[in-house]
């Protein structure tokens, strides 16, 4: 009966540590991103890593200064992307194409990333792609 105790508690114990391990791995917006510094980014889309935990899109675009500068942009999960109706495609028919992106910058100080909130397509749609990090909803998820 004491063996069957120890046994039940162990595979109870492993089970929360399995559960609990997706929330350490996952990182809050805050932490990476600077919602006091954001900006609007115009060049042309060049890739796309439609992926889980999230998604990611390069743009490349001229500086200041006209010199060429490459982005990396990160969009919230798929599951996210997938309830506000952004999908998959509306990347991938605009690879090539002039884009224009709304995001906010990274705090480390790394150059050319930021988290992305909004992308203009050539065709003039929007398409959100991310959180308004400026102005969070009470109680919403922002990552």
């Amino acid at each position: 009966m004491a063996k069957r105790k120890v046994c039940g508690g162990a595979a109870t114990m492993i089970t929360l540590v399995l559960l609990a391990s997706p929330l350490f791995a996952h990182h809050g917006f805050t932490v990476e991103y600077d919602s006091s510094n954001c900006a609007t980014v115009t060049g042309t889309l060049t890739k796309l890593q439609w992926e889980n935990p999230h998604v990611y899109f390069y743009v490349d675009a001229k500086d200041a200064s006209g010199n060429p500068a490459s982005w990396a942009f990160e969009a919230v999960s798929l599951e996210w992307l997938k309830r506000v109706g952004t999908t998959r495609r509306d990347f991938s028919d605009n690879i090539g194409k002039t884009v224009t992106v709304r995001a906010c910058m990274a705090r480390n100080g790394t150059k050319n990333r930021g988290a992305a909130e909004t992308l203009k397509l050539e065709d003039g749609r929007t398409i959100t792609v991310g959180t308004d990090y400026e102005h969070p909803k009470a109680g919403g998820d922002n990552n």
